[in-house]
C-alpha cells in the first residue's frame, strides 16, 4: 500500500510549517529578522512608523519627528504631504522627509530603526 500526499494537503504542511519557522523565530525575540524578511519595503504588523520632516535641508537642525504612531509607510507619507504642504513646500523643493520604520534596542541599550524610507 503507498501512501500519496495530495497537493491541497502538500501545501497544508507548507504553510505550517512557514508558520511553525515564523512563530518559533518570534518567540526566540527576532522579530526584526522575520520584518526584514517579509515586509522589505514597509512596516511589520507589530511595528510603527515615525515620521521625519526637515523643513529647509539648509538648516539640519530644524527637525520635526512625530511620535511613532503609524501602522505604515503610506500613513507616514500622507501625514509628512500634510506637514510639507502646510509648509508652502508641498512638492519638498526646499524640505525632505523620511518614514523610519520599526525601532530596534539592542542589548546595550542602543537602538536603531529598521528601515529608513524617503
Amino acid at each position: 500500500m503507498t501512501f500519496r500526499l495530495t497537493d491541497r494537503t502538500k501545501r497544508r504542511l507548507f504553510l505550517i510549517s512557514v508558520t511553525a519557522l515564523v512563530v518559533a523565530t518570534i518567540a526566540d525575540g527576532s522579530r526584526r529578522f522575520v520584518a526584514d524578511l517579509i515586509w522589505t519595503d514597509d512596516a511589520a504588523p507589530w511595528e510603527k512608523v515615525t515620521a521625519v520632516y526637515y523643513p529647509d535641508t539648509q538648516k539640519q537642525t530644524d527637525i520635526r519627528i512625530s511620535d511613532a504612531r503609524f501602522d505604515d509607510v503610506a500613513e507616514c507619507r500622507e501625514h509628512l504631504a500634510k506637514l510639507a504642504t502646510e509648509n508652502g513646500d508641498a512638492d519638498l523643493q526646499k524640505g525632505r522627509s523620511e518614514c523610519a520604520v520599526g525601532f530596534y534596542r539592542d542589548g546595550a541599550g542602543n537602538g536603531s530603526y529598521r528601515l529608513i524610507i524617503e
